[in-house]
């Protein structure tokens, strides 16, 4: 006797590394555990992830390459450029108010856009406009710092916990600019080194990048 199920397909997964260069089968996301740590990963039409929750050796299991494969070209740094001339003219230094941006890949163009996308703009907070056509197809969602507003906050993390999609931090942009950048996969936030994004202007400090390096130092 024939059936009408519908087979449903896995929200979440969870796997152990079998080839080293696995397929993410999940909906959502899964879990991983290979020879080099237990890993996040999951898939959208722009890139696909693999991020580490532990770096614990597992003996006997193949290592899995870490980090994000695009399916479009990186981000240049062209784009953040122009963000950054953005948020430095919307406000003064004395005037600062948060912003927030979009980064987005225009499908009509074939090339990323941004656009600025802030809702009850002050010195300490701001949110997107989510009913833009543009919200649905972020892949980046980037939102200005104060000086000394150095990490996300604990309002950034509740905004964008169970989310897909790459976020970032612009501070001190009237002065000496900084960046960090994190990916959310749904229940987990890790951060990820700028290189991952794109290309960077010279004249950007990657957070991550010195935050790894101070890490290292005996």
């Amino acid at each position: 006797m024939s059936s009408n199920l519908i087979a449903f397909p896995t929200l979440v997964g969870h796997h152990v590394a079998v080839t080293g260069n696995d397929p993410i089968e999940a909906a959502l996301f899964e879990y991983l555990l290979a020879g080099n740590g237990l890993f996040v990963r999951a898939k959208r039409k722009e890139f696909s992830v693999c991020l580490p929750l532990s770096e614990q050796r597992i003996s006997g299991l193949p290592d899995m390459p870490v980090g994000i494969s695009w399916t479009r070209p990186g981000i240049p740094a062209s784009l953040w450029e122009l963000v950054l001339l953005h948020a430095q003219l919307k406000h003064t230094s004395t005037d600062f108010r948060e912003e927030v941006y979009l980064i987005y890949w225009d499908k009509a163009l074939e090339k990323w856009a941004w656009r600025p996308a802030g809702l009850e703009n002050n010195r300490v907070s701001t949110i997107a406009d989510d009913t833009l056509p543009e919200y649905a197809d972020c892949c980046i969602e980037l939102h200005t710092h104060p000086p000394g507003a150095l990490h996300f906050s604990g309002a950034d993390d509740r905004d964008e916990l169970g989310k897909f999609r790459i976020f970032a931090i612009l501070i001190d942009v009237h002065g000496k600019p900084k960046i960090r950048f994190r990916c959310g996969v749904y229940d987990h936030l890790v951060p990820i080194p700028a290189a991952w994004v794109g290309e960077m202007p010279k004249g950007i400090i990657d957070l991550n990048e010195i935050d790894a390096v101070v890490e290292k130092l005996p």
